[in-house]
């Protein structure tokens, strides 16, 4: 179905968050894994590795020495069945993109403190739906970055959102590595660090291709390949030069601010390609997408559509002063309206229950009929 189109962009966009290694580093040969019946063995299969690339541990498998499947997500019964679907990759979801990230004490060599400060400032700075804070407890911490001896020549490690929308909980990073080769400089740890904390959330290598990995569908607005991109593989030990204008696109694409109040746009107000508002408790979101489509989501999962994908020209959802909802290209002519032009003053609300709802005077005048979430 076309309208899921931007749900194919969020999942094969992030299909594989992996961590920062160094280029031509010695790797030794981990153990091969045997797990032919394990759900989550025949999805890294499926994703494009060969089984020589797989090493299996008690409670996860390591990808190519430094991609994090867990066999059991943090939080999960135990004695659930862990299903290929359920493993897919997810963005952070509405109401976790309020990420706290907390700095154990387990470094013994290298001082990330101010480091990570400045990290989760970028971050912040790039004004995206995504914002960090440093908290300094373990127990209200959703990233806790800390050091493991990783094997020689693996500087970091992370992975992606969970399936319930939160977002990969740890970031290890490697003080043995990063001590042998001389990588301890502020600008190199600064990258690395923002690096492994973009899989946290989400971002894929932008070099996906070279990096030998499985294919992807390029995040709209960015190109193929961006050489200053933080989000490259191989590049642990570069010195940190801030976000690239790409990456920063990349953010705002994936992680849109809330426009128009915590969950209406009034009379007067648009979504441009890329925009949208959400419920006021952080389940569902209309947004306005690349592909011309408007869709209503509850997390990932569309529940109404505007029947206008496949149309990039359609570059706004006007929610005008006579009371209709409106979809206009390039050339201001209309593809979709609510029909609900007479009625001046109205505007769009996306509700609690799921439903999307136009009201003037305090009357209902047009709903998505999406209710009952």
């Amino acid at each position: 179905m076309r309208k899921l189109q931007y749900l194919f962009y969020v999942i094969l966009l992030i299909s594989l968050a992996v961590g920062c290694s160094k280029e031509n580093a010695q790797k030794t040969t981990s153990p091969v894994a045997n797990s032919s019946d394990d759900p989550v063995f025949k999805r890294i299969l499926k994703e494009g590795y060969a089984p020589s690339d797989i090493e299996e541990l008690p409670d996860r498998y390591i990808v190519q020495h430094d991609i994090i499947f867990y066999k059991k997500e943090p939080g999960q019964n135990a004695n659930g069945a862990t299903t290929e679907q359920a493993r897919s990759p997810y963005l952070v979801a509405p109401a976790y993109r309020h990420i706290n990230v907390y700095l154990d004490g387990s470094f013994s060599s290298i001082n990330l403190s101010g480091i990570l400060d400045n990290v989760i400032a970028a971050y912040n700075a790039v004004g995206s739906g995504i914002q960090m804070s440093r908290v300094y407890s373990s127990a209200s911490a959703n990233i806790t970055i800390t050091q493991n001896s990783l094997q020689l020549g693996i500087c970091g490690q992370a992975g992606f959102p969970f399936s319930n929308g939160q977002p990969f909980n740890v970031v290890y990073i490697s003080e043995y590595t990063l001590n042998y080769y001389g990588l301890t400089s502020t600008a190199q740890l600064t990258l690395l660090l923002a690096h492994e904390l973009g899989h946290c959330v989400g971002l894929r290598h932008t070099n996906w291709q070279p990096q030998g990995e499985s294919s992807a569908i390029h995040i709209p607005s960015t190109p193929a390949t961006d050489g200053s991109s933080i989000m490259n593989g191989g590049t642990c030990g570069v010195n940190w030069g801030g976000f690239s204008y790409y990456d920063q696109i990349a953010l705002l694409s994936l992680y849109p601010v809330t426009l128009g109040g915590p969950n209406n746009l009034q009379a007067g107000q648009q979504l441009s390609q890329g925009q949208l508002i959400r419920s006021s408790d952080g389940r569902f979101i209309l947004v306005m997408q690349g592909d011309g489509n408007l869709v209503l989501y509850y997390y990932n999962v569309p529940l109404w559509d505007s029947g206008t994908y496949g149309n990039s020209s359609i570059n706004r959802a006007v929610m005008q002063g006579d009371g209709n909802f409106v979809l206009y290209d390039t050339n201001n002519a209309a593809h979709w309206d609510s029909g609900t032009y007479n009625y001046p003053g109205g505007y769009v609300v996306l509700q609690d229950d799921g439903n999307l709802v136009i009201y003037q005077n305090g009357v209902a005048r047009w709903d998505s009929n999406t209710w009952g979430y």
